[in-house]
């Protein structure tokens, strides 16, 4: 009994041994395992953030080819829009350009009804034996410039430069304003020869009436021509 029992004791003692051993043995190693997770956790996140690394570079690369395409675009559409522009400079110019020898026509059009006019207010001043001095002037405050606009609006009603444009659109009305701000706008012909010279044409005076005395018969007199038809050819 004692045999058996010693050589049971014997057995667990041996185990027991080798599992000492085998303790002895892991305990270094186990004792790494806090460092080892720790390592892990470190590498898997470095490997994370390099594949992200990559992925945004990719991305970056990507966008930065499709950049290059669009902007190989860029010419030839600034070239388009810059053409474009100038199309509709030159031909707002044009529209301005014609308005104004439409003012220049009407402007010597209004002269000649303006001597009409004198010629036949004279000849009714002389006929109720009255001086027809001034009635030149007179008659001089219904033409000229103002006219010559209320004739030309007469034969365009309703004209505007940018008539049927889409000024509702920020970048129409940009455009729009950027161009016609170089464009010369049509004005009569006295205006315009002011504005050429800096100077704006002398203005009528009104004479006084001559007192009614009595009148020794001469040659009548011939008026000057008023100063809103000097600059009109």
């Amino acid at each position: 009994m004692l045999n058996g029992f010693n050589a049971s004791l014997e057995e667990k003692l041996k185990m027991a041994e080798q599992a000492e051993q085998e303790v002895s043995r892991l305990q270094p190693l186990a004792s790494e395992a806090p460092t080892l997770r720790a390592e892990k956790i470190k590498a898997q996140k470095s490997a994370e953030r390099h594949r992200a690394k990559e992925t945004a570079m990719e991305q970056a690369r990507e966008a930065a080819r499709a950049a290059t395409d669009s902007q190989s675009q860029v010419p030839e559409l600034l070239g388009n829009a810059a053409r474009a522009v100038n199309e509709l400079y030159v031909i707002l110019k044009e529209v301005e350009a014609r308005r104004q020898n439409a003012m220049h026509a009407l402007a010597l059009a209004d002269r000649v009804d303006y001597e009409i006019e004198l010629e036949d207010g004279e000849e009714h001043e002389r006929s109720l034996d009255r001086d027809p001095r001034g009635l030149a002037y007179a008659l001089a405050g219904r033409h000229g410039d103002s006219r010559v606009v209320k004739l030309l609006d007469e034969l365009q009603p309703g004209f505007g430069l940018l008539s049927g444009c889409n000024m509702d659109d920020p970048l129409y009305r940009d455009v729009a304003n950027f161009v016609v701000g170089r464009v010369t706008p049509a004005q009569p012909p006295q205006a315009a020869a002011g504005k050429k010279t800096g100077v704006l044409p002398p203005q009528p005076k009104i004479q006084p009436q001559p007192q009614d005395v009595p009148q020794v018969e001469e040659a009548p007199a011939i008026p000057a021509i008023p100063a809103f038809l000097a600059n009109v050819e």
